[in-house]
């Protein structure tokens, strides 16, 4: 009786040992690293989260929205960058989706924000008051072109740019998913 006592309590400790280990290996940085989770063989993009019904995306479907040329300068590893990039609005893709919000919502862009991933893995957010026209205003694109040139490869098929940014850090390029969050608010 007294080694089975012993055994099940050497179990109970071995369990909340691991359980221990897997709590202090866990780090919200982790938590939020994403998988791409499109097909980057097909070049599709997922469009998911708060939206009215989720989307796959393709450079063909984004051709089908209006399309602008960017003429862009920003800093990527210290060095000043010139481009012409080919696009579509990430605001009007989202919007001609739909949002999921209550239809009594006010200023909805105000408690979203939309997570863009890389096929590498890397992820940058852009909040839904920089794209709101009524607040932020700032013109954020998923372009399939660069200075002429369709993406291809890991840069392609679609990569983020934004023209207000001096850096290049958020013109992600590789995108695999985009996924739209909004903020908990209280009732």
């Amino acid at each position: 009786m007294t080694s089975a006592r012993t055994l099940n309590g050497r179990n109970l400790v071995l369990m909340f040992g691991a359980l221990l280990m897997a709590v202090f290996a866990w780090s919200p940085a982790a938590a939020f690293q994403a998988t791409p989770s499109a097909d980057t063989e097909s070049g599709s993009i997922t469009l998911s989260g708060a939206i009215l019904a989720p989307a796959t995306l393709t450079v063909a479907d984004l051709q089908q929205y209006p399309v602008e040329e960017l003429e862009v300068t920003y800093t990527s590893g210290g060095e000043s960058e010139d481009h012409t990039f080919t696009g579509t609005s990430l605001l009007g893709v989202i919007e001609d989706i739909g949002l999921d919000v209550p239809e009594d919502a006010k200023n909805p862009w105000l408690a979203t924000y939309v997570v863009v991933t890389a096929n590498d893995g890397y992820q940058v957010v852009v909040s839904g008051g920089e794209l709101d026209p009524a607040f932020g205003n700032q013109p954020v694109y998923l372009a399939w072109e660069q200075d002429g040139e369709a993406l291809t490869g890991d840069d392609g098929p679609v990569r983020l740019v934004v023209p207000g940014d001096t850096k290049g850090g958020r013109y992600v390029h590789g995108i695999v998913s985009i996924e739209v969050f909004r903020v908990s608010i209280a009732e």
